[in-house]
């Protein structure tokens, strides 16, 4: 069975004194609501993979 390795962040922040979360729309409308998340690529560790989906 393969495994595919999978990262998401969340980036958060205090404004005007309450908590927020980033979220998009995805491109595809069907999507709906998201976090910045992806699949970890060959070769490449998940600390990079998850800032590679983070940098938009």
């Amino acid at each position: 069975m393969r495994t595919i390795k999978k990262v998401y962040g969340y980036v958060t922040r205090v404004f005007e004194g309450k908590p927020q979360v980033l979220v998009f729309l995805h491109s595809n409308p069907k999507a709906g609501i998201q976090i910045p998340k992806g699949t970890v690529e060959a070769n490449e560790d998940t600390f990079h993979a998850v800032i590679r989906e983070l940098h938009f």
